[in-house]
């Protein structure tokens, strides 16, 4: 089957996803247990998002005795890149300056996220003078 897109994510396959990723194997109890403070949900729940993320080709699991044990088949870089790119598509015409510049504009960047946004494009610019 091949994987859906991963800018369809719901935001608790999200959520369910971020903790895979930090234990790298987790059980479903692991994960109730890791969203109880921020998101109190049901075993039954957790362990029906992760068939979903199996049906969509997001983790994968092996069986431990009576436990199933879920690991990502992708890495978040690539969902990143992938919802962020839908964004830029849906709200700003394709076009990933127009999103940089309303991060900007809308007081979204610290001081100390705007220096180190200064310092990167400080730094492509030098890589593409020296090309």
């Amino acid at each position: 089957m091949a994987r859906k897109k991963l800018s369809s994510l719901t935001d608790l396959e999200i959520d369910i996803m971020n903790i895979v990723w930090r234990l790298r194997r987790a059980t479903v109890r692991q994960i109730v247990d890791s969203l109880r403070d921020q998101r109190p949900l049901a075993y039954t729940t957790v362990q029906t998002v992760l068939s979903i993320l199996n049906q969509k080709g997001v983790v994968r699991y092996t069986r431990e005795g009576r436990a199933f044990v879920y690991t990502a088949i992708v890495k978040p870089e690539g969902v990143r890149r992938e919802v962020i790119q839908a964004v830029v598509d849906k709200l700003f015409a394709g076009s990933s300056q127009s999103l940089v510049l309303h991060l900007i504009e809308s007081d979204a960047l610290t001081a100390e996220e705007a220096e180190s946004l200064r310092n990167l494009l400080d730094r492509v610019a030098s890589e593409e003078s020296d090309d």
